[in-house]
C-alpha cells in the first residue's frame, strides 16, 4: 500500500519538473536572438564607419594640397614598398633582358635563314640567265652559219675518259636523226672535230686537237694547202705543214678546211684557227706553223651535224666567147 501510495507522487514530481524545463528551454532562444542582432548592428556601425573614413580620406586627398592628411601615409608607405619594389625591378631585369635578348637572336636567325635562301635564289637565277644566253649566243652563231650547210643541231652531254678516244665529246644526235660516221661537226665559231662512232641517239665525236686528228687546211690569204694535226691537248694548239715546201705562212693568215671527196669527213670552207707563230724545220725545207683553233673544246655546248651537202646553189657552167 505504502509502495503504491509513493509512486504517484514520483510521477507529480516529474511532471512538476517537465514544464520548468519547457520553460526553460523555451527562455534560451530568445535570449540568443537578442545576442545576435545585436552583434550584427554593430558589425553594421563599424562597416559604415569605415566607408565614411575612407570617403573622407578620398575628399581630402583629392585637393592635392601640401596639408594633405594622406600624404604623410603616402611618403611612408612609399619609403617602405619603393626600395622593395627597386630590388623586384634589380632582380627582374636580367629575366627580362635574357627574354629579350632570346626573342632578338630568334628574329636574326629567321632574318639570316630568309635572306640566305634570297642569296641562294637569286644566284640560281644569275646562274640560269647566264647559262641561257650563253646557249642562246652559241645557237644564234651556228643559225647564222647554217645557210652553207644542211645540219642537225646538237648539245655536248659527255667529255673526256669514258670514251675510247683521248680527246672526245659525246653528243644527243644519233643515227635517228641522221648522224653517221665521218659527219663533219662545227659550231657558230669553228670546226669542232668529225663523228667517229655513233648510236640511234648519241654520237662520239673526235675533237680536231687529238693526236689522232688530221684536218686539211687552206690558207685564206694564198690559198697554199697543208694539213693541220692534233698535239693531244685539250684547249691547246695545233700544228700546220704546208704540202709546198717554199710556201711559208704568215703570222695572222687564217686557215679554213678545204674539204675531202663526198665532203666526208669534211666539208670545205669551215673555220679551223688562225697562225700564231711560224718555225723552219730543222734539216729540210718548209716550215711548221703553230694554229690556235678558234673552238675551245672545253667550252662548248650547242654543235652542228653537217648531215647533207652544202647548202647552196648550182655552180654556173662556164662557157668559152664562141659558144
Amino acid at each position: 500500500m505504502l509502495k503504491d501510495l509513493g509512486s504517484p507522487s514520483r510521477s507529480t514530481s516529474s511532471r512538476s519538473t517537465a514544464p520548468r524545463s519547457a520553460f526553460r528551454s523555451a527562455g534560451e532562444a530568445p535570449l540568443r536572438s537578442a545576442g545576435t542582432s545585436r552583434d550584427v548592428r554593430r558589425r553594421r556601425t563599424v562597416l559604415l564607419l569605415v566607408v565614411l573614413a575612407c570617403f573622407t580620406l578620398i575628399v581630402l586627398d583629392a585637393r592635392r594640397s601640401a596639408g594633405s592628411p594622406v600624404e604623410p601615409l603616402r611618403e611612408a608607405a612609399a619609403g617602405v614598398f619603393g626600395p622593395l619594389e627597386s630590388t623586384a625591378t634589380s632582380a627582374r631585369q636580367p629575366v627580362d633582358n635574357l627574354r629579350d635578348r632570346f626573342a632578338e637572336m630568334d628574329r636574326l636567325k629567321a632574318e639570316n635563314e630568309k635572306l640566305k635562301k634570297d642569296n641562294e635564289d637569286l644566284t640560281r637565277e644569275l646562274t640560269t640567265s647566264d647559262y641561257a644566253r650563253n646557249r642562246a649566243q652559241e645557237l644564234d652563231k651556228l643559225l647564222k652559219v647554217a645557210p652553207a650547210y644542211t645540219m642537225t643541231p646538237a648539245r655536248v652531254i659527255g667529255i673526256g675518259s669514258a670514251q675510247t678516244f683521248s680527246h672526245t665529246v659525246t653528243i644527243d644526235a644519233g643515227t635517228a636523226d641522221g648522224v653517221h660516221t665521218d659527219m663533219t661537226v662545227l659550231n657558230g665559231t669553228g670546226l669542232v672535230g668529225r663523228v667517229v662512232r655513233t648510236t640511234q641517239g648519241t654520237a662520239t665525236v673526235l675533237l680536231i686537237g687529238d693526236r689522232n686528228s688530221t684536218v686539211g687546211g687552206r690558207l685564206n690569204a694564198s690559198m697554199a694547202l697543208g694539213f693541220v694535226s692534233g698535239r693531244g691537248e685539250v684547249g691547246g694548239t695545233l700544228d700546220y705543214k704546208l704540202i709546198d715546201p717554199k710556201a711559208r705562212p704568215k703570222v695572222g693568215d687564217r686557215i679554213v678546211t678545204w674539204g675531202s671527196s663526198g665532203n666526208a669527213p669534211y666539208v670545205p670552207g669551215v673555220p679551223i684557227g688562225v697562225v700564231t707563230s711560224v718555225t723552219a724545220n730543222e734539216g729540210s725545207l718548209g716550215s711548221t706553223a703553230t694554229v690556235k683553233p678558234y673552238v675551245d673544246p672545253t667550252r662548248i655546248d650547242t654543235v652542228g651535224v653537217v648531215t647533207g651537202p652544202p647548202a647552196r646553189a648550182p655552180r654556173p657552167q662556164l662557157t668559152g666567147k664562141g659558144n
